[in-house]
């Protein structure tokens, strides 16, 4: 007899696959007593046909130590439990066929070893004595990591089951979820065909389900189902157990021990996607048909690097359908729409190494109401309403399929659902030579071609190849004038009687200002962390515009509705469509601009911060005293009817003084010169204004009690000025813009022999004619400038010592003189 649904429960997970099953053991070992609730049976969707792959290094320390735990969970289960897990660390290689990915695993072998993971690069001829029947002619070299391992999917969703139930966690299969119970906007129960369960929390983990069912609730989900492909060899004579996993990206291919047999599977350029009207309602541990055409060009590329497998005889051809998301990250944490719901779906074939570290993530989320690090890449807030388009997602993400594989690089386009969202001047800025580049639906001018060559997709991580054209915008920017156009950035009214109190609840700054003043400021979170980059203009008495980078339009509005009092008499309208931004910057900026307005902008009348509603050619908009160049610069807000107009009067006042069209390369490079920080690079959710050297955009003394005070109070008293942990600026010495290498990020910084840092984001400053960038510094004894002036810093890029230069204030216009002129 089946055990009957409880009428109630502290969290009902949905979803049985080993992503929902993490979950509940997470739970229950903190002593939350949850249920999952499956559809058919546990890990009958996705997770029973991984390869079962399990890596552990990424970009982020945070995400990197969820990893390492994932891999340490493995171990650990099958004592635990009884339950076998088939986990071993037979290690993976990566290998390169190129100069540009022997860099990048030259680099990642770098970061590996500031991550505390053993590694080591191998050549090819060591490659050869662990996979004797592959072709190395092309091979330049490998990088092993030993710990890294494979396990059995199925019999480790088994083990976390009994695991969970062993400490209270409940599992029902066959019961169908028909919706959610939300009333005034949260979640109070769980409606299944076998009954109706009250609970004020529930966890979304229905991987290729996921999508269709949380927008039948108006909540953003971006993934879609496409299907992934792999071959499995008759059984493989002499083949060891302990055979390391092998990884060629440059060819799509994954090649690893399984049973005896090799299991060799492909991520495709484009995938396919699958379950276009839905997944079936049947579906149940099931195949797909095998698509030879489809998989055919990984399939010569597999044959080719290992000749003996024409003999050697394929038993099987496998299909299995995978969710993918638009930007190839799972969506983790609660979903802005709706109180209560907690998403962790999307995991990109990624499930299984990602499992152990989501279960302890979730879990976290949910009983403290924050993660213990930064999960910034994986927010579910970061989706934007339009993404709820289905067809928007199957275009997407059967792309999706080949960010895994393939070289990653800074102009690594994407070709699918193009032209989602187009600023108001798109068109006018193609016709004089902007090269697009997709970001988040958005078009963006990344730089402007005079050469009519266009978009160049030539991988390169060192010299790129529209940097003439990113020199000459630069250059423009500090001897004339450029104009860029940032309409894409969020922009959103925070208005009403209460609106100070709701923005000072979040803020470091006191934004209780006089009417015509811009603030920058960060929203922070309990742990003094920032959680947001802004700038905020007080418009009237109660409305505010607050402009945020575009990643941020959807999560930065919940974070103020988060934290709000709901007593709080105030409205949030986006107006992220409403407002065109146009920017203009050099030491011509202001001459061309008072050229078109009818006030006064000279310095004493319009200070730096300073911003005012006035005359530009025939329209009216606003004018603010902004610069992330670190140039003298204006932000310019006005309703987008009027963008083409002002553009125009813009265009024609610049012509004499060399005005100049400026893409986001070239702000990257001058705001890296600046030391300007970048929200999701240089600081995030576990940095604070102190440590980043933001503090000066903290008021601890302002009327309102806002998040993090203590701890930043806490922070200051015990460290200040000599923080533990410091962002810097940083510069290369003699390294050339033509040989390299370049700065990117991640590279480890050294001083008497430690690892002291690593480098947070970085580029070539075309201003100074120097490799320059942002780190960040740890020094338990605290990070001070007797400290960094002693010297003695080199920075390790690609294997190689470079000497490096730190200082506190930016290599460019340290003073701020030029700005504030």
């Amino acid at each position: 007899m089946s055990e009957e649904l409880p009428e109630k429960a502290p969290v009902v997970i949905i979803g049985g696959g080993i992503i929902g099953l993490s979950i509940l053991y997470h739970l229950a070992h903190r002593g939350v007593p949850a249920i999952l609730l499956e559809r058919k049976r546990i890990a009958s969707g996705t997770t029973w046909h991984a390869a079962g792959i399990v890596g552990q290094l990424r970009e982020s320390t945070a995400q990197t130590e969820l990893g390492k735990y994932t891999a340490k969970l493995f171990d650990e289960l099958e004592l635990e439990t009884g339950q076998g897990t088939g986990y071993k660390q037979n290690g993976t290689i990566n290998i390169a066929l190129g100069a540009v990915r022997e860099e990048q695993l030259k680099r990642s072998h770098d970061h590996a070893a500031r991550m505390d993971i053993a590694s080591r690069l191998i050549s090819p001829e060591e490659v050869k004595e662990v996979w004797p029947a592959l072709v190395i002619e092309d091979v330049r070299l490998g990088f092993y990591v030993p710990s890294n391992g494979q396990v059995n999917p199925l019999d480790v969703s088994i083990a976390l089951s009994k695991g969970a139930r062993n400490q209270g966690g409940r599992v029902f299969e066959h019961i169908k979820v028909e919706k959610l119970d939300i009333r005034q906007g949260k979640v109070v129960g769980v409606v299944t065909d076998k009954g109706v369960i009250a609970s004020e929390k529930v966890v979304l983990a229905g991987g290729m389900w996921s999508h269709l069912f949380a927008k039948s609730h108006g909540i953003t989900v971006p993934l879609h189902a496409s299907e992934h492909f792999y071959i499995v060899t008759e059984p493989v004579q002499g083949l060891p157990a302990n055979q390391p996993i092998l990884n060629i990206s440059e060819e799509r291919t994954y090649w690893k021990e399984d049973a005896g047999k090799l299991l060799i599977g492909g991520f495709e350029a484009q995938g396919k996607s699958y379950g276009v009207g839905g997944i079936p309602e049947e579906f149940e541990f099931d195949e797909l048909p095998f698509d030879m055409d489809h998989v055919e060009p990984e399939l010569q590329r597999m044959f080719a690097r290992m000749p003996s497998l024409e003999t050697l005889g394929i038993q099987t051809f496998f299909n299995g359908p995978e969710s993918f998301t638009p930007d190839g990250n799972p969506y983790m944490g609660p979903a802005p729409e709706v109180k209560g719901v907690f998403l962790a779906t999307g995991m990109n074939s990624n499930g299984i190494l990602n499992s152990g570290g989501v279960g302890l993530t979730m879990a976290e989320w949910i009983i403290d109401g924050a993660p213990s690090r930064s999960m910034a890449p994986l927010l579910a807030a970061r989706a934007h309403p339009f993404q709820a388009n289905t067809a928007y997602n199957r275009d997407r993400s059967a792309e999706s399929v080949g960010y895994h594989y393939g070289l990653n690089w800074a102009g690594r386009q994407k070709h699918s659902a193009r032209g989602v969202r187009r600023m108001p001047l798109h068109q006018p800025l193609l016709s004089v030579g902007a090269c697009m580049a997709e970001r988040i639906g958005w078009e963006v001018p990344m730089y402007f071609d005079d050469s009519g060559t266009g978009w160049s997709e030539q991988p390169s991580i060192r010299m790129k190849p529209w940097f003439a054209q990113v020199e000459k915008e630069c250059l423009a920017a500090r001897d004339a004038a450029v104009l860029l156009d940032q309409s894409m950035y969020a922009k959103y009214l925070v208005q009403g009687p209460d609106a100070v109190q709701a923005l000072n609840r979040v803020c470091g700054a006191d934004i209780n200002t006089p009417v015509g003043m811009s603030v920058y400021t960060q929203f922070l979170n309990a742990k003094g962390g920032i959680e947001a980059d802004v700038t905020i203009t007080r418009l009237t008495e109660s409305s505010f515009m607050v402009v945020s980078g575009h990643p941020s339009q959807t999560r930065d509005q919940y974070w103020i509705r988060e934290h709000a009092d709901t007593r709080w008499n105030y409205e949030i309208f986006d107006a992220t469509s409403a407002y065109a931004l146009l920017t203009i910057h050099g030491p011509k900026a202001r001459t061309i601009l008072q050229s078109i307005c009818g006030d006064d902008l000279s310095n004493a009348t319009f200070a730096f911060g300073a911003a005012r509603e006035v005359d530009l050619a025939h329209a009216r908009g606003w004018v603010i005293r902004r610069s992330f160049l670190g140039e003298l610069g204006f932000e310019i807000l006005l309703p987008t009817e009027f963008s083409a107009g002002v553009y125009e009067a813009l265009i024609e006042a610049g012509e004499p003084y060399g005005l100049t069209h400026m893409g986001m390369f070239a702000m990257n490079a001058c705001r890296l010169e600046k030391g300007f920080r970048h929200f999701g690079h240089d600081i995030g959710e576990d940095d604070t204004p102190y440590e980043t050297g933001l503090g000066f955009a903290v008021e601890l003394n302002k009327v309102d009690a806002f998040l993090g005070k203590q701890s930043l109070l806490k922070q200051k008293t015990e460290q200040g000025p000599a923080y533990k942990v410091r962002t810097v600026c940083v510069r290369v010495e003699g390294l050339t813009a033509e040989l390299g290498p370049y700065l990117i990020h991640n590279e480890p910084i050294w001083k008497d022999g430690h690892c002291v840092g690593h480098v947070t984001s970085g580029d070539w400053g075309f201003r100074l004619q120097a490799m320059v960038g942002l780190a960040s510094i740890e020094r338990e004894q605290g990070v001070d400038k007797a400290w960094i002036d002693d010297g003695g810093f080199s920075v390790q890029i690609a294997g190689e010592m470079y000497p490096l230069t730190l200082q506190f204030k930016p290599f460019y216009d340290p003073t701020g003189a030029i700005m504030r002129g």
